[in-house]
């Protein structure tokens, strides 16, 4: 079997996902390792180097291999798999980063993170990396954007990230791109963006997002962790999008994340998705003829193509295809035989013998099939669409917040714990040092209840309306994806709770589309628009009892189903314990600990999202949100926080987000400076690297001979 081709891959951040792929990409006694440089870049050594702080730490990682991911239980058949490796290099980045302004060409002044992504002065021989991985928590991902930003920018202006056009571009992403990624990217290389910037990167960008976290993973001892599953589906956003960025991307995330030997496939988000995930095909065109044995068990020519030669290949083979399959709808032979028809230009290359790259491209290629994007791709270059459909189907950022106001509860000192969460507890009588965060906490009747309302509810009456008013019309890759799980999304399909069922029945997504249409065109025009429709009830428009389906049910089934999860019901709640508090019985004072990521994750860059949207959609918070508000109201006063306005502070005509002292802090887009949806138009139009495109347009326009002879 020929070698994998060269690939370098930069871990940022230190959580356990972190510590999983070092030792699982860290082995090198797996051939599908070969030709994989592994570098970590944290703040802190301590985690990944050894205890010398001298070499990178060797991590053994247990993973239990369990029948299925969709449903896994320990009680099914199980087997242990045991993987040991280490990162080739680790980067130590720590507190503060110099400022490098000098321009010496032999660039000694590079701090780690710019040695760790360029590859100078690095201790192996990875070269720059072709994809930068963030796999940290919600609540870093800003700050380490900045970081990287910062350091693209120097590496740009200095040459070192490549010049060559044919280079591929690096991919920067998160294994989980929650909380607005894409929203993060755009603020971030703005604001780090020199003066002295042309508007152009040397070297090309990209940028992609994992739905769903690809694993449930727990380190408790520096050198060992524990894999306890995977999940089950691997969806990523990616941008620019194109069949190039694509086709890049999948061969980098399959290694990583190990597809070729789990067997798992990786699926792309957005408008050009395939039609189970709400978009047009293009994907699934893409894919029938982008074989992974094509690329990576073929000659040398084939190989190489797996740079940028791969990607122009794939956009090649994407505009063939799709001309084929277009053909066949319209007459003639079916859609998999017109796929068939034609062997793609990276098989003919496997099978001609040649070794010279050319034998790539189609013997006369025209300028249209190699430029050719389909409609989807056009209709949202940036996929701001696939990013948004990570950030509101994601599960983590619901979950939480109810659990923790569900499990921190006290009934009998409802003043102290109302202020800071305080409730008594019993490690001897209950068996646990501290409450089980799932076990104990989802087992709550409160906490089945308000996730459902949320998730099953208030989150959908948000989703229709932004599908409806951002999506071109017939697609819906945001709505598609509702829920998160698979499982749940086909129960809530069957019982008639999908957010355009949510929608309609709640009358809650034609009003907002009553709402913009009145701010763009007047409310007289919203008047002649609707004439001879049937109009709308005043009191059957809004949240109110009774809109979802078996809501009793499924709020049981949640409860249930999260308390007796085998796989999460040894995970500690976030606890401060009192010890002075202590009695003679055992039992104790504790509260939660707010600077835990299910605080600083799930409250500000979750929930605030959502009430964020639904207030420029036009919704009454109180009335059609009333329990994620609930939900973050109280949190907030734990945290000693302002996210959204108190109570007691709503007046009329104030904005319960907008008017928030502390909204800066989370991701909603009031932080942005969003407050319509026409602002959220423009703001995801907006390029997430910061070029300019139009700006230099208009700088050739200004120069060119036509303007001078005016």
């Amino acid at each position: 079997m020929a070698s994998p081709p060269p690939q370098t891959t930069l871990l940022i951040g230190g959580s356990n996902g972190t510590s999983t792929l070092c030792a699982i990409l860290g082995d090198k006694s797996n051939p599908a390792n070969a030709n994989h440089v592994l570098r970590v870049a944290t703040r802190s050594g301590h985690k990944y180097l050894d205890d010398n702080q001298a070499a990178p730490r060797v991590w053994r990682c247990t993973e239990k291999k369990h029948i299925s991911d969709v449903v896994a239980a320990d009680f099914l058949p199980t087997r242990l798999i045991t993987h040991v490796g280490a990162p080739d290099s680790v980067f130590v980045y720590g507190g503060d980063q110099q400022d490098n302004n000098d321009d010496d060409a032999a660039a000694a002044s590079l701090n780690p993170l710019e040695r760790a992504i360029s590859g100078v002065h690095a201790p192996d021989n990875g070269g720059s990396a072709d994809i930068i991985i963030l796999a940290c928590p919600v609540s870093a991902h800003f700050a380490l954007l900045r970081r990287i930003a910062k350091a693209m920018y120097i590496l740009d202006r200095k040459g070192l990230l490549g010049r060559s056009p044919a280079r591929p571009p690096i991919y920067i992403g998160s294994l989980y791109a929650a909380g607005g990624f894409d929203w993060m990217s755009r603020i971030a290389f703005l604001k780090e963006r020199p003066v002295d910037f042309d508007g152009a990167w040397k070297r090309s960008l990209g940028l992609f997002g994992l739905k769903a976290f690809p694993y449930l993973t727990k380190s408790l001892k520096a050198g060992e962790v524990t894999l306890h599953g995977r999940f089950p589906q691997l969806q990523v956003a990616v941008s620019p999008s194109n069949a190039g960025s694509r086709s890049r991307v999948k061969m980098l995330l399959d290694r990583v994340l190990q597809n070729n030997e789990t067997g798992k496939k990786l699926e792309f988000l957005g408008l050009s998705s395939n039609e189970m995930l709400g978009g047009d095909g293009t994907c699934e065109e893409e894919l029938q003829v982008m074989k992974e044995k094509d690329y990576t068990t073929a000659s040398s020519a084939v190989a190489a193509a797996n740079a940028y030669g791969g990607a122009k290949s794939a956009m090649i083979i994407a505009a063939q295809t799709h001309k084929q399959i277009k053909n066949a709808k319209e007459g003639g032979v079916s859609a998999s035989a017109a796929a068939a028809a034609t062997a793609p230009p990276i098989i003919m290359a496997a099978n001609s013998g040649h070794s010279s790259t050319k034998n790539l491209l189609p013997p006369k290629p025209a300028l249209d099939t190699l430029l050719t994007q389909s409609l989807a791709d056009r209709a949202d270059p940036l996929s701001s669409l696939a990013f948004l459909t990570c950030t509101l189907n994601s599960t983590n950022q619901i979950l939480h917040p109810c659990i923790l106001v569900a499990l921190f509860r006290d009934e009998a000192n409802p003043e102290r714990n109302e202020q800071d969460g305080t409730i008594s507890w019993n490690p001897t009588k209950e068996l646990t040092p501290l409450p089980r965060f799932y076990a104990d906490g989802a087992a709550k009747i409160e906490a089945g209840k308000l996730i459902t309302a949320i998730a099953g509810g208030e989150m959908y009456f948000v989703i229709d309306a932004l599908e409806r008013l951002l999506s071109p019309r017939g697609y819906d890759p945001i709505a598609a994806l509702h829920g998160g799980e698979p499982v749940g999304r086909k129960i809530m399909n069957v019982l008639g709770n999908s957010p355009h069922d949510l929608g309609s029945r709640s009358g809650l997504t034609n009003l907002a589309l009553k709402t913009e249409f009145a701010k763009l065109y007047g409310s007289e025009s919203v008047k002649e628009a609707t004439a001879g429709s049937a109009s709308d009830e005043e009191d059957t428009i809004g949240n109110r009892a009774g809109l979802i389906n078996r809501e009793k049910l499924l709020a049981w089934c949640m409860s249930t189903g999260l308390s007796r999860n085998s796989r999460l019901n040894a995970v500690l709640s976030p606890c401060i314990v009192d010890e002075s508090s202590r009695q003679e019985d055992g039992t104790i004072q504790i509260k939660p600990n707010t600077q835990t990521r299910f605080f600083t994750d799930d409250t500000q860059h979750g929930l605030c999202i959502v009430l964020g949207l639904a207030e420029l959609l036009g919704f009454d918070l109180e009335r059609d949100m009333p329990q994620a508000l609930y939900v973050v109201r109280r949190l907030q006063k734990w945290m000693k926080k302002e996210f959204v306005l108190p109570k007691e502070k709503v007046t009329a005509g104030s904005k319960i987000v907008s008017d928030a002292k502390d909204v800066s802090e989370t991701s909603a887009p009031q932080a942005f400076g969003v407050k319509t949806v026409q602002e959220l138009k423009r703001f995801l139009q907006l390029d997430v690297f910061s070029e300019t495109h139009e700006l230099n347009a208009e700088g050739v326009l200004k120069n060119s001979g036509l303007m001078a002879r005016l």
